[in-house]
């Protein structure tokens, strides 16, 4: 995705403004803050927050749809996402700051099968900084 270094610099500063906020119960994929990103629908929301995030940073990704109890949206799906990404020609190998990074696996998010998905928002040379929703229940 090509993006203006102002809509980078947005992506990164919504992303890191919503750092600490928890499920509330744990576990439940629910709480006040988290029902923003994912319509107040109890899934996993990794993929939720990234939509959201690019949404409010005024760059939505294609086929974004705000999610509420009766209607889902089709990028809470990590592959579905990355999808559109490939569709889009938008995959790399290097990332760079406001990408979005697509793990093989769920790690510290939800248990079972499934895909993990965050925005990056530093590179060096061997790391990645990124802030992701759902991960460890926050």
């Amino acid at each position: 995705m090509i993006m203006t270094p102002t809509q980078v610099n947005d992506i990164i500063r919504i992303a890191t403004s919503q750092v600490g906020y928890r499920e509330d119960p744990k576990g439940s994929n629910r709480g006040v803050d988290i029902d923003k990103y994912t319509g107040a629908r109890a899934e996993p929301w990794c993929a939720h927050f990234v939509a959201w995030v690019f949404r409010e940073a005024g760059v939505p990704i294609p086929g974004d749809v705000v999610p509420n109890a009766k209607r889902a949206n089709p990028l809470a799906s990590v592959s579905h996402t990355e999808r559109v990404f490939a569709e889009h020609g938008w995959l790399v190998r290097e990332p760079a700051p406001g990408d979005v990074v697509f793990f093989k696996t769920r790690g510290q998010s939800d248990r079972g099968p499934g895909r993990h998905i965050g925005i990056v928002v530093s590179v060096d040379l061997t790391h990645i900084d990124v802030v992701d929703g759902n991960w460890g229940d926050r």
